[in-house]
């Protein structure tokens, strides 16, 4: 009979003690299972990780602490850095708060300069609204050196995608020459290509360079001058084909605002992924006009572009400053428009390929 009493006792308090803590219990158990509330403006910092670009002993360290932010009205990851110096109270208690922060390399990370924001779309040639009739883009390669034929280049019916070489001479004034007559520019960089007994160029990216080292390459030719929408690749078969080395280029690209037009050197060209990866607006060749560099055969790629260009709606094609290239093209723009035909800078290309303006 006591055993029974006593029984009865210790499951009244153990009734009565769940009931006073079910509510607590509740909310601890709720509280690891289910996602946070971002339905607020609460703002929440958190160390964040990115792709890595290269071996770590090719990546100096920047004393520099990085957060991804997240909210409500936007909940694509954002970069952040924040001075400890200048801490409010309670940011202060939320990044001491942190065990063992990182400390990244500064070109491992993906942003946007906001002053840059869409570069390619302010220097893009600008030629009113699509139309429905198919759009090829002519560009023509390998710009500068040559003054002779690029300034003949500069004579053909605009608007004509016009790459120059980062080690031309006197490369803004044959640039403004360009852009004054009509055309789009874009900068032709010097990748590595797979065989060793060609050369592309002085200040050439390379696959065995540190991601410092690409990275000073690629700016500096980026610094030779301006007013360009992009670039495109000079040679690269080994480069493009390389994620690392690409990688660091779209980085580049994505804080600068610009395009980039993969000229296809390889077949094994991860440009399109890589560009999509890190959400620079690209296109690609689809022809080479001349590497059959006689009158008879630029005309029958001419033909062939044409008929690409029906079937699909649009056409890239990219030739060089040779005598027959310029010879064949004079002669095709001129009548291009009434064979229904809208010749287009790459920008605009670039522009109705990803519908940032529809078609009419």
């Amino acid at each position: 009979m006591i055993y029974r009493i006593t029984t009865l006792i210790l499951l009244a308090f153990a009734i009565l003690f769940f009931a006073l803590h079910w509510a607590n219990l509740v909310d601890s158990v709720s509280s690891k299972f289910t996602q946070p509330n971002l339905s607020n403006k609460h703002i929440k910092r958190e160390a964040i990780a990115s792709l890595a670009l290269d071996n770590d002993k090719y990546n100096p360290i920047f004393e520099n602490q990085y957060y991804k932010v997240e909210d409500e009205r936007n909940t694509e990851i954002k970069q952040k850095k924040i001075e400890v110096g200048k801490l409010n109270n309670e940011s202060k208690s939320e990044f001491n708060g942190i065990k063992n922060p990182l400390v990244l390399d500064k070109t491992k990370m993906i942003f946007e300069e906001p002053s840059l924001k869409d570069t390619w779309k302010r220097n893009s040639v600008q030629i009113g609204e699509a139309t429905n009739s198919p759009k090829i883009a002519i560009v023509i390669d390998d710009a500068g050196v040559d003054k002779k034929r690029t300034a003949a280049v500069i004579q053909l019916q605009p608007p004509i995608t016009i790459a120059f070489l980062t080690y031309a001479s006197e490369l803004k004034k044959q640039v403004r020459s360009a852009k004054k007559a009509g055309h789009e520019i874009i900068v032709h960089m010097a990748m590595e290509p797979e065989s060793k007994n060609i050369d592309p160029g002085p200040n050439v990216l390379l696959i065995k360079s540190g991601s410092k080292e690409i990275l000073d390459q690629l700016r500096w030719g980026l610094n030779r001058f301006n007013g360009y929408v992009g670039i495109n690749n000079h040679m690269g078969s080994r480069f493009t084909s390389d994620p690392n080395g690409m990688g660091i280029v779209m980085r580049e690209l994505k804080r600068r605002g610009l395009l980039f037009l993969d000229s296809r050197t390889s077949k094994n060209t991860v440009g399109a992924s890589m560009a999509l990866a890190y959400d620079v607006p690209y296109t690609q060749r689809d022809f080479f006009l001349d590497n059959d560099n006689s009158l008879g055969a630029i005309n029958r790629q001419l033909g062939k572009i044409e008929s690409f260009a029906k079937k699909n709606g649009y056409a890239v094609a990219i030739g060089h400053p040779k005598d027959a290239t310029l010879k064949a093209l004079s002669q095709w723009l001129k009548t291009l428009k009434e064979r229904g035909f809208s010749q287009m800078p790459i920008s605009q290309l670039v522009k109705v390929q990803n519908n940032i303006f529809p078609p009419n």
